[in-house]
């Protein structure tokens, strides 16, 4: 199989993704009605089985201050409910989300 025909297939399937199209994703929690910032930094933990655990993404409008870093947000894979062409929905409360300030 050519390298061509695996992509061309792979677009066919949509419920496959690769993990360097998901880099690019928006991602929305709808319970809290927050957007993620992709663009700073988003990450993936993957267990040694190669299955999706965490993501981490910045929190929009999180800002590098003079005394602290920015905040990030560790969200639980079983909490998405939705991968779209562009975006990743999450559905997951305040307390569900671990929030970490670097």
């Amino acid at each position: 199989m050519r390298k061509q025909d695996y992509y061309e297939e792979e677009k066919r399937d949509s419920k496959y993704r690769l993990l360097s199209e998901l880099e690019r994703y928006e991602i929305f929690n709808t319970e809290e009605a927050e957007k993620y910032d992709t663009q700073q930094a988003l990450d993936f933990i993957i267990d040694e089985k190669g299955n999706l655990q965490f993501i981490i993404a910045a929190v929009s409008g999180s800002k590098n201050g003079f005394f602290g870093g920015r905040e990030y947000v560790e969200i639980p894979w079983g909490y998405v409910t939705k991968v779209g062409a562009n975006v990743i929905v999450v559905s997951a409360e305040k307390d569900r989300i671990k929030r970490v300030r670097s």
